[in-house]
């Protein structure tokens, strides 16, 4: 057993400063709930959680849940599935290996043992570029990255980013199968929006005792964890997503929004995930039901997306 150094009693008074924005915070619940008495009926929704941080991982907004009074329970921090929002995961780890936005894979069929992955609209395109792939959120061409790159590489890519879920080392995981939280996710595109340093999610910024000396500091931004120069391709990419694929809901933002929808079996999950490089804020939304029942056909391109470019408009 690792030892432990002296526990020093604190005898006097603290002042901690956190790195919450309490209007953006009241503005993000209220937009929550608001989306999900408007959407949540008709669709299905039950529940919903938001984050928003700074790119070097500063929590300013962190909602568990539509109405706090009713349930304690924070959705922002229960694993999920993420669907096709892990994508950028296996684009990365192709990337690193020598991939590029322009490379070509195949959307075709495949079949890898008794599994046939077929995309979202069961078609197929023949050759694309990753660019086409992840704009278009493809889960074929997805899945042979992986098995080009290995996904054990996937993995320990996610986990570098800031993913600290253990996930199953499986095809399937390449296309959202294993379960991460928000948090986690939207501390790992928060790692691409700063350039490919690490961005590990945090709330305090400092304590101090009242005298002023200063006890404890927050380290924001880590090591860098990617490659600048493919952070920076990955941007473009996801910008994609928003101008001619799955996120195109959350054009309204502007030109400096990127970011990644994902879906998952049967419409039990929903997320839009990304940033805007304008306003220097990234932020991630997931949709759902605390039982896992079915929505009614929620994909995160759709209502997650609108709420996410909500929670991005002021």
């Amino acid at each position: 057993m690792e030892e432990l150094g002296d526990i020093v009693p604190i005898d006097r008074d603290l002042v901690v400063q956190t790195t919450l924005d309490p209007a953006l915070q009241r503005q993000t619940e209220e937009k929550l709930a608001a989306m999900l008495a408007q959407e949540g009926s008709d669709r299905k929704i039950g529940e919903g959680a938001a984050v928003i941080l700074d790119p070097d991982g500063a929590i300013r907004a962190l909602v568990g849940g539509r109405d706090y009074r009713r349930s304690q329970f924070n959705r922002a921090l229960a694993p999920r599935q993420p669907g096709s929002s892990f994508k950028p995961f296996v684009f990365l780890a192709a990337m690193e290996a020598g991939w590029t936005a322009e490379s070509r894979v195949e959307d075709s069929p495949l079949r890898i043992g008794s599994w046939t992955p077929e995309n979202y609209d069961r078609r197929f395109r023949g050759s694309v570029s990753l660019s086409q792939a992840l704009a278009e959120s493809l889960n074929i061409p997805t899945v042979r990255l992986a098995q080009d790159v290995g996904i054990k590489k996937v993995i320990s890519l996610a986990h570098r980013l800031g993913i600290r879920a253990k996930l199953p080392a499986n095809l399937a995981v390449a296309l959202g199968a294993g379960e991460v939280t928000l948090l986690d996710l939207t501390g790992a595109y928060a790692a691409l929006a700063n350039g490919g340093k690490a961005a590990w999610p945090y709330g305090i910024l400092s304590i101090r005792d009242r005298a002023g000396a200063l006890l404890w500091q927050g380290a924001p931004l880590g090591d860098t964890v990617i490659d600048p120069a493919i952070a920076e391709s990955m941007r473009a990419m996801l910008r994609g997503v928003i101008t001619h694929g799955t996120g195109k809901a959350a054009g309204v933002v502007g030109e400096g929004a990127v970011g990644k929808s994902g879906t998952t079996s049967d419409y039990r999950d929903a997320w839009f995930v990304g940033w805007d490089s304008t306003q220097g804020r990234v932020a991630g939304v997931w949709l759902g039901n605390d039982d896992n029942s079915p929505m009614a056909r929620v994909t995160g391109g759709d209502v997650p997306a609108k709420l996410w470019a909500w929670l991005m408009l002021d």
